[in-house]
């Protein structure tokens, strides 16, 4: 284990994060993990990480770091600036950085989360099988919370093969979000299934980890409360006032309101990139399109379809011509 990052700015909100802890919903633990599990997979890919590699996720503003060893770092998800050092690097990228540079990543020009990967992954205790943290809970994580000013991240380190050889890149998203009927789909008539399948919804500013409330035409169900069951992500309940809430990865793992529809897992990364005041519409697939779907994105993530061969060898030549200078007494 070695020191590798200290935090000198945490940015909005930045949190250690793995693909989440699962079989512990029963006991109140929601699953937590990575928004995005597509970018996490493909920041973790560029170091040639185990695909579970603890990183960071950094929301719509990044944060800025101190080097504390030689290490390689790589970003993936919302178009944030790099900048080591007072020099500019692209995202998507595996870069060589040296022991007492700063990191600096900016605000969010585009999407809304981006995943911070060190080589090895992030060291930290893992808490029933994750590293996942879980702010509203206090579990998992750096002290299960949101990162701090002083913080020491450590890392597991190791090397890294075939660096400046490809670079992520992931297609613009749409605003179609394909979803499923939900438990309550038949507690809306049809003329409330055709508003919500016609009308254009506004990501709000009161969206989180835990879920994303939507503003647009109101939906009116026979019964909006229903007895406490199992939640699971991508549900999208309906309360009372008729705007839809979309439940994310920290969110409540049982529920008492009406569930028209669930967000396929596909089309996750797409609406947790979405910013507030972006907006989306609903599409219908069958339980069978959403499974096909899924499959066909998994297998784009293992395949590589998203890497690109990528010929800028500056962030490179930089970091070794600074250490060739350190060595020389420059």
């Amino acid at each position: 284990m070695t020191g590798i990052l200290k935090v000198l700015k945490p940015g909005v909100y930045t949190t250690v994060q793995d693909l989440g802890r699962y079989g512990h919903q029963s006991e109140g633990f929601s699953p937590a993990g990575a928004m995005d599990y597509r970018a996490f997979r493909l920041a973790n890919q560029l170091l040639g990480n185990t695909e579970n590699a603890a990183a960071l996720e950094m929301t719509l503003q990044g944060g800025t770091f101190e080097v504390l060893s030689d290490t390689f770092i790589a970003t993936a998800g919302a178009e944030m600036p790099i900048d080591i050092d007072g020099s500019s690097h692209p995202s998507g990228i595996a870069i060589p950085v040296l022991k007492g540079s700063i990191i600096t990543i900016g605000a969010a020009a585009s999407g809304a989360r981006t995943y911070l990967a060190v080589a090895g992954g992030f060291k930290v205790r893992r808490v029933l099988g994750s590293a996942s943290t879980h702010a509203r809970s206090g579990i998992g994580g750096y002290s299960g919370r949101p990162l701090k000013a002083s913080d020491r991240l450590a890392a597991y380190g190791g090397q890294v093969h075939k660096i400046a050889q490809q670079r992520v890149q992931i297609p613009a998203g749409d605003d179609v979000v394909h979803v499923v009927p939900g438990q309550q789909f038949e507690r809306f008539d049809e003329a409330m299934q055709h508003t919500f399948f016609e009308g254009e919804y506004e990501l709000t500013k009161d969206a989180d980890r835990m879920g994303a409330r939507l503003k647009g035409p109101e939906l009116e169900a026979d019964s909006h409360d229903v007895l406490s069951e199992p939640t699971q992500l991508g549900s999208i309940q309906v309360p009372k006032g008729g705007q839809p809430i979309v439940l994310l990865n920290d969110r409540q793992t049982a529920g008492g309101y009406a569930k028209i529809a669930t967000v396929v897992r596909a089309d996750i990364p797409k609406f947790v990139q979405k910013q507030p005041g972006e907006t989306i519409r609903f599409k219908a697939v069958t339980v069978e399109e959403a499974t096909d779907m899924y499959k066909a994105e998994m297998a784009r993530i293992e395949d590589g379809a998203y890497m690109k061969p990528n010929n800028d060898f500056r962030a490179h030549i930089r970091p070794v011509s600074k250490k060739i200078e350190k060595l020389m007494g420059g």
